[in-house]
């Protein structure tokens, strides 16, 4: 409720002082509703809706740019979630940017809540490791949407044909799961573990200069070509649990999990090339030199290790008149993996989507599939459609299905299908 308070005040203090300046701005509100088709509780997932509000304030020195999201959903106000779920995701409210920019010498620098999207990926992330993400669900939504803005420093440069991204990130922001016993509750360890272990506060790097996060990335574009070059100092998002074991007062071992994030570096590059007669080949490489992993045994070494990790993606696309189609083929390597490690070495994803419009751009649609090539056989479908009738009213429909194993990523929401319906207004 605070940010959202903030939000107002600050919206509102903005437009008080912008007589000078005429600020740009564009909002929209939206009712939602999802319901389970497989007969999982409660009937509906979600009843609610949006309010977004965007401004931009330009002025001779600098620009003003904020994005504010309001969420509401009464499906959270019952008894099939826990209390924990309905405090965060009843109501909410976030920033989605919020930043200053201006220009210094021949850089543009802004400052404040920003998102940064390295790569040429379709919703999947392999160099894109800048911001963090909020899973409250899942990987339903259009990545841009639960990307998590962050406070950051950014500066960009343009030599000859060359173009320069510099950051830095002084606070560490982790990924945001989704709470227990909420509609996405993703388990990061398995369950069986915590039947011989506690688990212990997480140990979240600490607020110094030394602990941000410093990131670059280089650029250009020949002839039918795009070159991206990246290179990452920052953290793992995600948390990796340490074995603890210590003595209780008769001798007897207590065993424990400690969350705690570890120091990452990544190295990266992406390209998109055009094959012509509406073809684009595209290709996103990341090296991490000491990503961490858990063992599944008891290791009184604390059940870490660190091996070196290559992830690699590869991806065509297609445009035929209004759609375009595309295919990836996404998989890592870990050195020195084995058995003992808590993922496996490989886990190859294929995606489909094909996005078009028709009726003069008023109706949109989209299709996407998502298969592990594994013995798990993890799959999600998606399908959207929206019509907008005007410039102001839009209506959306959709569809997610689950399919897999019930320990599987998508598979352990195989009862949680569900068809959705979208009403947006914009102002």
């Amino acid at each position: 409720m605070r940010r959202l308070v903030f939000l107002i005040a600050f919206t509102c203090g903005i437009t008080l002082q912008a007589s000078a300046e005429d600020i740009d701005w564009d909002a929209s509100v939206a009712l939602n509703l999802a319901a389970h088709t497989e007969g999982a509780e409660p009937d509906f997932s979600e009843k609610g809706g949006q309010f977004n509000l965007k401004f931009v304030q330009d002025s001779s020195n600098y620009s003003l740019t904020g994005e504010g999201r309001l969420r509401w959903n009464a499906a959270y106000n019952g008894s099939d979630y826990s209390e924990a779920a309905r405090d965060a995701y009843e109501w909410s409210a976030d920033w989605r940017e919020l930043y200053l920019a201006t220009d210094i010498n021949d850089w543009n620098v802004s400052v404040g809540l920003q998102q940064v999207v390295w790569g040429k990926a379709d919703n999947l992330r392999v160099v894109d490791l800048v911001n963090p993400l909020d899973y409250r669900d899942f990987v339903l939504p259009d990545l841009n949407d639960y990307r998590k803005p962050v406070l950051m420093l950014r500066g960009e440069y343009f030599l000859a044909d060359w173009s320069l991204q510099t950051l830095y990130i002084p606070f560490f922001e982790p990924n945001d799961f989704a709470e227990p016993r909420s509609e996405y509750e993703y388990f990061t360890i398995d369950p069986a573990l915590m039947e011989i272990f506690t688990l212990s506060p997480e140990n979240r790097p600490g607020r110094s200069f030394k602990n941000g996060e410093f990131g670059i990335q280089l650029a250009r574009s020949f002839s039918g070509l795009d070159l991206n070059f990246f290179a990452l100092h920052g953290w793992d998002d995600n948390p990796v649990y340490r074995q603890i074991y210590t003595l209780d007062n008769n001798n007897n071992v207590l065993a424990s999990l400690q969350p705690e994030y570890q120091r990452q570096f990544m190295l990266g590059a992406a390209s998109a090339y055009s094959l012509g007669n509406g073809l684009v080949l595209r290709s996103e490489f990341s090296f991490i030199p000491n990503s961490v992993y858990m063992l599944n045994i008891v290791d009184v070494n604390g059940g870490l290790v660190e091996e070196a990790t290559l992830n690699a993606l590869v991806g065509l696309d297609y445009s035929w008149r209004d759609w375009l189609m595309s295919i990836q083929l996404n998989d890592r390597h870990i050195d020195n993996w084995n058995s003992e490690f808590g993922v496996l070495e490989h886990e190859p994803l294929f995606t489909f989507s094909a996005t078009g419009q028709s009726f003069s751009g008023r109706l949109d649609s989209r299709i996407s599939f998502a298969q592990f090539i594994n013995e798990s056989n993890e799959q999600l479908i998606q399908a959207k459609t929206t019509w907008r009738s005007d410039d102001y009213w839009s209506y959306s429909l959709g569809a997610d299905w689950f399919s897999g194993t019930m320990g599987g990523v998508f598979g352990q929401f195989e009862n949680q299908d569900r068809i959705w319906l979208k009403v947006q207004r914009n102002f």
